[in-house]
């Protein structure tokens, strides 16, 4: 006897103390399972192969870090980027400070030094820098990229 109630999803069986469960409704639970996974596993737009990812971690790193609260704070890659997008989790990536009348830069493009970079942030070799305002921020700019009450994470392009 098949269950009384089922999965909502893929329709498993789900006994309660007063069904008697048979062979066939376990295998047939197995079956609906065997199918799903295989047509996600199969599926290439929804199931990320060991060949892409191999691919995506040679050509691209992702990280996190936090605040130091210093001026500045070096990371090092993993290896050379050509490209490093750092940002702060909790934060949009800029904002107006109304007590300060400025723009709060929460973000930051880094690109090789012959490219330039966005303000606050330098890539050179494979050490990102980035920058944090302790005093008045200058010229309507303050850098919030090294925040010690802040986590930042990374994304570092070859």
């Amino acid at each position: 006897m098949p269950s009384t109630n089922k999965t909502t999803n893929l329709n498993l069986n789900q006994w309660i103390g007063t069904d008697k469960p048979k062979r066939e409704d376990f295998v047939s639970d197995n079956n609906i399972l065997d199918t799903v996974i295989s047509n996600h596993i199969n599926n290439d737009d929804v199931h990320v192969t060991e060949d892409l990812l191999s691919q995506l971690s040679s050509t691209m790193s992702l990280g996190m870090t936090f605040g130091t609260g210093e001026e500045t704070q070096s990371i090092q890659m993993p290896f050379e980027p050509s490209m490093v997008i750092i940002l702060a989790v909790s934060k949009p990536l800029v904002e107006y400070d109304t007590l300060e009348d400025c723009i709060k830069c929460n973000s930051g493009i880094a690109l090789k030094s012959s490219y330039g970079s966005s303000s606050g942030v330098s890539l050179s070799g494979s050490q990102l820098t980035v920058q944090q305002t302790l005093s008045s921020p200058s010229g309507g700019v303050y850098y919030n990229l090294n925040n010690p009450a802040e986590m930042y994470i990374y994304a570092a392009f070859k």
